[in-house]
């Protein structure tokens, strides 16, 4: 009995709803009113009933209905804010200022609590979940501009091109010019996309604002190696690390850097300082396994492409070059007991 009534209820809700967006807001009043004479305390049917009051220009019985939000859910801003407008309009001026800045502190304050619960799901794995917050904070408030940066990063990780996920950083940078994060996640998108122009546009942004970012400029030095500007990407390169000899990334983008470059002996003295700094970075591990097998350093490199694997046994890098190794190994073997036979 009372699913169905529940049923009734909602549909009617619906059905009211739906008048007023047709414009037909007296049939849509004869709705909602049909669902309060059942269901007195039902908020959604006394929000929509006094928003279609007000669309009627019946600004008292309006206020009323919205008062009885209000009653119920103190908090509800949009209950607030168009009771400000309605108080507007009868020239209430202070009362209908009190209530829209309320609604407005309701919700950028609800914003911020749902961006946080975004970043809570993100930091477990939870992407779609964590994007359904995002989006709801920027529903709540527009110029969330961290909101705006994770829902872009989260679109991101879920497979969206990187055409779509630029547009949230553009509408950040909109909002805040200055706010470097943005700068950077465009510029990896860009990187990802081949424009490597705009990228650089992009790092050169960020160092604008923060000339010692060490991820921007690590990050332009990727896209200057990209470009076959191979000593201004060691120069960038470089100095990130100066400023921080300690950042991993730094560390590892300056070996990749070097190891395109064949300067293998090179490459591995930064490599040794990333894996002092973080021993199971699986990057930086199978990276000295490449290192140490362009240099012909078979049984070193197996060492540490097994200790790779022993951390992310899926590692594919590991995997193929640890195979080419044993076929290596196997072959030598082969070749030398054939010289032995020889002799």
């Amino acid at each position: 009995m009372y699913v169905r009534f529940l049923k009734n209820s909602n549909e009617l809700t619906s059905k009211g709803i739906a008048f007023s967006k047709k414009n037909n807001f007296k049939k849509a009043i004869l709705c909602f009113d049909k669902v309060l004479e059942t269901d007195a305390n039902n908020i959604v049917a006394w929000l929509h009933k006094g928003l279609a009051l007000k669309e009627l220009g019946r600004n008292e019985e309006s206020i009323a209905s919205f008062d009885k939000v209000l009653e119920m859910e103190s908090n509800n801003s949009s209950a607030l804010y168009n009771k400000g407008l309605v108080l507007g309009k009868l020239g209430r001026n202070e009362e209908s200022k009190l209530c829209i800045d309320k609604s407005v502190d309701i919700k950028y304050n609800d914003s911020l609590n749902l961006y946080d619960e975004g970043n809570e799901l993100k930091k477990r794995g939870k992407y779609d979940e964590a994007l359904s917050f995002y989006t709801k904070a920027l529903e709540n408030n527009p110029n969330n501009v961290d909101a705006l940066i994770s829902k872009g990063f989260v679109l991101d990780l879920l497979g969206v091109p990187p055409k779509g996920v630029i547009l949230f950083f553009d509408k950040a940078l909109q909002i805040d010019p200055s706010n470097v994060e943005s700068h950077l996640h465009k510029g990896f998108l860009y990187n990802r996309i081949g424009k490597y122009q705009e990228a650089i546009a992009c790092f050169d942004k960020a160092l604008e604002i923060e000339p010692d970012n060490v991820r921007a400029l690590y990050s332009k030095g990727v896209t200057l190696h990209l470009l076959k500007k191979y000593e201004e990407a060691i120069s960038y390169c470089s100095k990130a690390v100066e400023i921080n000899p300690r950042h991993v990334k730094a560390l590892s983008t300056m070996v990749w850097i070097l190891a395109h470059q064949k300067k293998y002996e090179a490459a591995l003295i930064y490599c040794d300082k990333a894996i002092e700094i973080e021993p199971e970075y699986v990057y930086a591990l199978s990276y000295k396994g490449y290192l140490l097998f362009e240099c012909d350093r078979f049984d070193e490199a197996l060492k540490y492409y097994n200790k790779a694997l022993e951390i992310d046994p899926n590692n594919s890098r590991s995997l193929h070059y640890k195979n080419k190794i044993l076929d290596r190994i196997e072959k030598s073997k082969k070749i030398s007991f054939l010289n032995k036979l020889r002799h």
